[in-house]
């Protein structure tokens, strides 16, 4: 059995599930989160450099390579960017 992980959206804690999965439940928190499927990933520009992120969609941020920037992902933020991709 192979398995991903991700990060809990309601307490940050790094969470390991079989992959394949849809939802993940945090034991922490109980926050169920949505697990990204294979190549699902979002883009984003960075916050600081403009610089466009790659990152697994569904992340609550980004660390730019370039300039180290952590720019936060949100509703407002991916509603802009499929705007802009439509």
């Amino acid at each position: 059995m192979e398995f991903a992980q991700l990060i809990c959206r309601g307490c940050r804690t790094l969470l390991m599930y079989a992959r394949g999965a849809t939802t993940v439940r945090c034991s922490c928190c109980h926050i169920v989160n949505y697990a990204p499927g294979p190549n699902q990933v979002a883009h984003v520009n960075c916050g600081n450099c403009q610089t466009t992120l790659m990152y697994p969609s569904g992340a609550p941020s980004v660390k730019c390579a370039v300039c180290h920037y952590v720019t936060n992902v949100n509703v407002s933020t991916i509603t802009v960017l499929r705007h802009y991709l439509n």
